[in-house]
């Protein structure tokens, strides 16, 4: 897929800027011409009016894709609009969803609403979590629903498992069907063809006439216990909403108390990408084993446990530091550093989400955030030798 090409793009960005990639970014950014590569936008609001025949990026306010996407669609958003035909998978976080066009992959989702229209086919999977979950359209795979209500008035092609606070069954399941909530409605339209396991404060219900394959049983084993499941859709809303607003915090503090060590660390790594990659690599690994060596000390263990907390808070921030940096990449080598650190804050945000995103790719996700881990590490570490180079010799 896609996907791996545009992760792989990532990993590069710090070294040298692709010829098959564009990036767009400003306060309003209108995509009015066709883009024969990826595209990779941050934005307050971004509208996408035309092909893209490659991949999308998109971290923005307000999102609206009006026209095709030929591969993977990678997005974060406070409200999004996806209205155009997606050729590959779609990952999406946002306050609110609205997909009204089709899409020959997977999707994966999570967000305050998430609304899929009637008319809507989607060839793959369908993973979801929401406050409110809403399925109008038709999805050929399994689906799998976490929410606090999700109401399918559509058609599942495949097994479909769903947990949450409300759970209206108003459309066709073809596969088996698992359903554990706090209360299950079965509506006049609903169909099972095949055997149903379920699990409702209310015990057992009447399915009436949908059952038209298999049976419906009703499962103790699927006990939602301690309620935690009532509020998931909006605490997990809220969860994301935090960790979001956190990020975003820390990357405003680190660009404010560290404004020129990332601005310099950035043209390091475009200078002396492999260099920084080797030094970065060693100190994740060169600190671990300086820990574990001065841990056999006693006498050493204060500073054994000063070195584990410090290595652990940098690589809690591990993703945030890459962000900064190659915001910083990017300011310094097509803006001239013309950029406000409010900018710079908002474009590292933007990044922030689609390597969240990104490293959703089993295997080669991580990988490659470690590949960008010791760059960056490795150009800091530079600077920081640089800059105490430079005050001893003024001494």
């Amino acid at each position: 897929m896609k996907t791996i090409g545009s992760i792989t793009w990532l990993a590069w960005l710090l070294v040298a800027w692709p010829t098959f990639g564009q990036l767009q970014s400003g306060e309003n950014v209108i995509i009015t011409e066709r883009t024969n590569q990826d595209l990779y936008v941050a934005g307050g609001t971004v509208t996408i009016n035309a092909p893209i025949d490659g991949d999308l990026i998109v971290a923005g306010g307000t999102v609206t894709i009006n026209d095709s996407v030929s591969h993977d669609i990678l997005l974060g958003g406070g409200t999004v609009f996806l209205n155009g035909y997606a050729g590959d998978d779609i990952r999406c976080a946002g306050g609110r969803i609205i997909l009204s066009g089709s899409v020959a992959g997977d999707v994966i989702a999570t967000g305050g609403t998430l609304d899929i229209e009637k008319g809507v086919v989607i060839s793959g999977n369908l993973i979801a979590t929401g406050g409110e979950v809403t399925l109008n359209g038709d999805v050929q795979g399994l689906i799998k629903v976490a929410s606090g209500t999700f109401t399918l008035n559509g058609k599942s092609g495949n097994n479909l498992e769903c947990r949450g606070g409300k759970i209206i069954i108003n459309g066709m399941v073809e596969g088996s069907s698992l359903l554990a909530g706090d209360v299950i409605e079965i509506g006049p339209e609903a169909r099972f063809n095949k055997a149903v396991k379920y699990w409702c404060n209310e015990g057992s219900i009447d399915f009436g006439n949908s059952l038209s394959g298999g049976n419906a049983t009703l499962d103790p084993a699927l006990e939602i216990k301690n309620g935690s499941w009532h509020y998931l859709g909006f605490a997990s809303f809220l969860m994301v909403l935090w960790y979001l607003g956190t990020a975003l915090l820390m990357i405003g503090l680190i660009q404010y108390l560290f404004k020129s060590t990332m601005r310099n660390s950035a043209d390091i790594v475009k200078n002396f990408s492999l260099k920084s990659l080797g030094l970065g690599f060693l100190f994740l690994v060169g600190i671990p084993v300086a820990i574990a060596v001065a841990a056999l000390s006693i006498i050493a263990i204060p500073v054994a446990l000063l070195l584990l907390i410090g290595y652990i808070t940098i690589i809690l921030l591990g993703t945030i530091i890459v962000a900064l940096l190659i915001a910083h990449w990017i300011n310094n080598t097509y803006y001239q550093s013309q950029w406000s650190s409010v900018r710079i804050v908002l474009t590292s945000f933007g990044v922030f989400v689609f390597l969240k995103l990104a490293s959703l790719t089993p295997v080669v996700g991580p990988l490659i955030m470690l590949l960008l881990a010791c760059m960056a590490f490795g150009a800091i570490l530079q600077q920081v030798k640089l800059k105490r180079s430079v005050v001893v010799a003024s001494i």
